[in-house]
């Protein structure tokens, strides 16, 4: 079997509910999806996205560049494919390429699944069939209330999720501890789960980690910025409560320093910003060794496989705003039900995209220079 075709389309939308965290402000999300063809008619589909910015670059590099180094290449072959991709675009440095790579990778795992008549967590390892899932909230607007906080909270609960992460770091840590104070009172010990998007610098969290320490939380989401390692080791002096991170990270080289410093206790490696499904699950091989668990950021319905394939799988993400069902733009609609994911029974990673929904988004580079500012606070 061989690749014939290479098709790449990019889409940009806004989340179906409105994002805001203490760093940033999203007006649009933008995927990029790469549709491979074979001489045997069968196709694989893959994904990667960004927030707000870079889409149509990643869609140029695929196209222009990456695309040529796949075409005539055995889908079985997923490895000599990955080690082209990446050898080939490591001038980039680590980052865009790694996204666009993800993208193409993911489509020859859906390929790959196809060819074996085997959905992907099957394929990757099948230790369970399905997983817990946390329901993850982008809310940190100025005006939010905390009343508004736990009507929301209470409506998750409500849904079957037992687990919830909401997002603090305003400039006043006293209204960061109010909402948390709120939220405790309704989620349980070790299943409240607060994010801060690289807000602090390593003496603010150090200065706030005892306060942190006595809601008995899940776990602290990159309280610092994503590369500095010696900051988050210095944290984890100081706080109990355990620390999650690498979503912002592109490699196993990137996530293995927070690992052997100690600093890190989930990681949360997202398949689409590390090369996709090949080194996501060398990346979870990597963390067992240090016995950690994988609780991988985002792409919801991609995340369940890995998570069901892998025996130190943790928590799936479940992004109000943000997954493919809730945007409208699948078939066949995968969701959480009850808090608990269970990964499409299709050969391959089952996300069938409704073309027509798609149409609506497509990438306008005119449109986007003319309207973009950015949303970085």
């Amino acid at each position: 079997m061989k690749i014939t075709d290479l098709q790449v389309e990019a889409y940009r939308l806004p989340p179906s509910s409105p994002w805001e965290d203490a760093t940033n402000r999203v007006s649009a999300l933008e995927f990029v999806l790469v549709t491979l063809a074979t001489d045997t008619g069968l196709t694989g589909t893959g994904i990667t996205y960004t927030v707000d910015i870079g889409g149509s670059a990643m869609k140029t590099l695929i196209e222009d560049y990456l695309s040529p180094l796949v075409l005539g290449s055995d889908p079985l072959d997923y490895e000599r494919i990955w080690q082209r991709l990446t050898r080939q675009s490591r001038r980039l440095g680590l980052g865009l390429n790694a996204m666009c790579v993800s993208a193409i990778d993911i489509a020859v795992w859906d390929l790959i699944g196809k060819i074996h008549k085997l959905p992907l967590y099957r394929l990757l390892g099948g230790a369970r069939d399905e997983v817990r899932s946390y329901i993850s909230e982008i809310n940190l607007a100025n005006d939010d209330t905390v009343d508004a906080l736990v009507g929301r909270i209470e409506g998750y609960l409500a849904r079957g999720y037992d687990a919830v992460k909401i997002k603090i770091g305003y400039d006043d840590f006293d209204r960061d501890v109010e909402r948390l104070h709120a939220a405790r009172r309704l989620v349980g010990p070790g299943k409240l789960l607060v994010d801060l998007n690289q807000k602090w610098t390593a003496s603010e969290a150090i200065s706030h980690a005892q306060a942190l320490d006595e809601f008995r939380l899940g776990w602290v989401e990159e309280p610092l910025s994503a590369h500095d390692v010696a900051g988050h080791g210095a944290l984890k002096q100081h706080m109990r409560t355990p620390i999650a991170l690498g979503e912002s990270l592109h490699s196993r080289q990137q996530i293995l320093p927070f690992l052997t410093a100690g600093c890190v206790d989930y990681v949360q490696s997202d398949v689409a910003f590390v090369g996709g499904v090949t080194e996501w699950h060398r990346i979870a091989d990597m963390t067992a060794g240090f016995g950690k668990p994988a609780a991988p950021h985002f792409m919801m319905e991609l995340s369940m496989h890995l998570l069901c394939a892998v025996p130190n799988g943790s928590l799936l993400e479940d992004v109000v705003g943000g997954s493919l069902t809730g945007l409208g733009l699948l078939e066949e609609p995968i969701e959480v039900k009850g808090g608990v994911g269970t990964p499409s029974s299709r050969p391959g990673h089952g996300i069938v995209f409704n073309q027509d929904a798609l149409k609506r988004h497509v990438l306008d580079r005119e449109e986007v220079r003319a309207s973009f500012t950015g949303g970085s606070k």
